[in-house]
This record gives structure tokens, sequence and C-alpha cells, in this order.
């Protein structure tokens, strides 16, 4: 596959390579028995890339675990479409002028432009897990007239600007083909056809979640994703802040049903229930690591009525925070 990771100077100077997975990440492994795998490791952290070979195709899958933030050059050899599914982790694919959002829990289709200097930086201490895989460039071609927005991806394939579709939820149908792809029991021609056939169903599957908004929708959604993105990572960090959605939709000079949309097709709620259940999460982790009261935790986390923070807590977890800070004591 045209597409390679390459590790820092000082970093690959103490990096032992091995040809398989190790057996304390065996877990890991691709079921198929001529995967190929490449484990690189140090004082820096470990990352493990696994593929499968297939006709036209090759199915891939990313695991890295750093000790330290480490940046990464990424280099394409030749025009690549990918389906890219980020499993765990948030990574930004940067390049000049812009970037890309990686976004755990999501599914999205890149085209990547020969010849471009890509960085992805990864922070110290943090998971990384990540499926990707080419998508011929006939199947899309085939698509094209089914799905009017393959055709911005199309003509931009051979030139120098990278191009995405949007990021949406991983939903259960995308999970379903990527489990049928890597444990493909298949060999030769049989499974060349069993897994371009997943990658078919795959693409149609987020093609099809796509279409559930309009063109003209999906455009705005594009032109406007950096400070959407931005938008939606200001609220996984300081969910305790109010949000007006039609005040933030007039910064970015976007319809308030537009930013409504967004969020619903990235992350798969509306804004106010996703706002909750950061602040859920969020609190989660003060019960845990802190001895706040429930009535400071419910300040920081955004409300200031504890009552209605513990409302809101035993909606989303079903036992009030008192009860899960004791039952997670009780764990330890």
């Amino acid at each position: 596959m045209p597409l390679k990771f390459h590790l820092p100077g000082n970093i690959a100077q103490e990096t032992v390579t091995a040809q398989a997975v190790p057996g304390c990440y065996r877990k890991l492994r691709i079921p198929i028995e001529d995967a190929q795998a490449t484990c690189v490791s140090g004082h820096w952290g470990v990352m493990i890339r696994q593929q499968v070979p297939v006709k036209d195709s090759v199915y891939n899958e990313l695991y890295a675990e750093p000790l330290i933030d480490m940046e990464l050059s990424v280099s394409v050899t030749e025009p690549l479409i990918i389906v890219q599914v980020m499993l765990t982790g948030n990574l930004r694919l940067s390049y000049p002028n812009g970037h890309i959002s990686l976004q755990t829990g999501k599914i999205g289709l890149l085209y990547l432009a020969p010849g471009v200097p890509y960085k992805i930086s990864f922070t110290g201490g943090n998971k990384y897990r990540a499926v990707y895989f080419r998508v011929p460039l006939s199947l899309l071609e085939g698509l094209s007239e089914a799905y009017p927005l393959l055709n911005d991806m199309l003509a931009s394939y051979g030139q120098d600007v990278p191009l995405k579709l949007p990021n949406i939820r991983v939903s259960a149908a995308h999970r379903t083909e990527i489990e049928k792809m890597k444990n493909c029991y298949l060999a030769g021609p049989a499974r060349n056809l069993y897994i371009n056939n997943r990658i078919s169903d795959l693409l149609i599957a987020y093609l099809n979640d796509l279409s559930h908004i309009s063109e003209q929708d999906s455009r705005l959604i594009l032109q406007h994703e950096k400070e959407i993105d931005e938008f939606i990572e200001r609220v996984e960090q300081c969910p305790e802040e109010h949000v007006n959605v039609e005040q933030r939709a007039q910064l970015l000079g976007l319809p308030e049903r537009i930013l409504e949309c967004a969020f619903k097709v990235k992350i798969g709620s509306t804004v106010k229930i996703y706002v909750s259940q950061q602040r859920v999460e969020k609190a989660k982790q003060l019960l845990v690591d802190t001895m706040q009261s429930v009535a400071d935790i419910a300040m920081e986390v955004g409300y200031s009525d504890p009552s209605y923070f513990i409302k809101v807590f035993k909606q989303a977890e079903g036992i009030t925070p008192g009860r899960y800070r004791s039952d997670h004591n009780a764990e330890i």
C-alpha cells in the first residue's frame, strides 16, 4: 500500500522491529494466517501495523501506544482514496495549509494526494487504534451516479490537494462489515472477492448515512468542518461551559440547523444531549479521582443545582453519583 509511517530520526535509531504481534498484544492479532504484521517499539512506546493483502485493496489495522508526545511523518507515493475508521483515540493529520481530524468512533472517506508532507501527532499515555483500507477507483466511479458527493473526490483524484467527506459516527452496520473482513477464513481469489464485497458494503453503508443530509448541507459542513470540529473539541474539553447553539452558529456564519445537523452527523446526537453526556463523563472521573462533594462536582461540570445534576446523572448511569463513587471504591 502506498502509505508509509516514519518515526522521527532520534526515535528510529532506538527502535526494535519485529515481524509479529507481541504476545502481550495477542488480542489485537488479525486471525488470518497470512496477515502481515510489523511491531516497532522502544523507550517511546509501541506501534503495531497489520495488513491483509487483497486484490485492488489492502486491509490495514494500526495500533499505537506512545509513552511520550511524538510526531510521525506520513508519505503517500501515489493517489490514494481510503476509508478510515478511528476505533480509539483522536488524531490530527496535518499538511501544509490544512488538517484532517480523525476522531474516535468516526468513519470517513479520504483522498490523500501524493508528494504532500503529512504529519500525525500522538500524545503520550494515550492509546490509538485505527482501521483503514484502500477503495478501488472503479468502485467509486460505479457509485458516483447514486451518490453525487463522490464526484468532488473523483475530480480531485490525481491532484495535489487532500480532500475528505464528512466523518460520521461508526454504526453497527459499519462494525459488522469490519469484523467480517478481519475474520475472513477464505484464501486466494475467494478472499479477494469476499473482502472487496465487504468494502463495497461498508462504503455504501457510509454513503447511505451521509445521504440523509442534503448535498448543499453537506457542502456547508465540509466548508466549515475545521470550525465545527474545534467546537466539538471545546465541548469535549470544557463541557461545563454554557453552549448557545444559535450564537455559535452565527459566529461560524452558519444557520443553526446546519450546526445541529453537523453535530448529528459527526456525533450521533444533538448538541444538548452531547453536552450532557460529556458532563456526566467528567463527573464520573471526578467522583473516582477526587474527594470533592457531589455538590462541588455538580458546580464543576456546569450544574448550579445539585439535585438536577443527580437527576441527570441517574438518567445516564442508572445510579446516583454517590452510589457510583461507592461502587467504584468497593471495586478498588
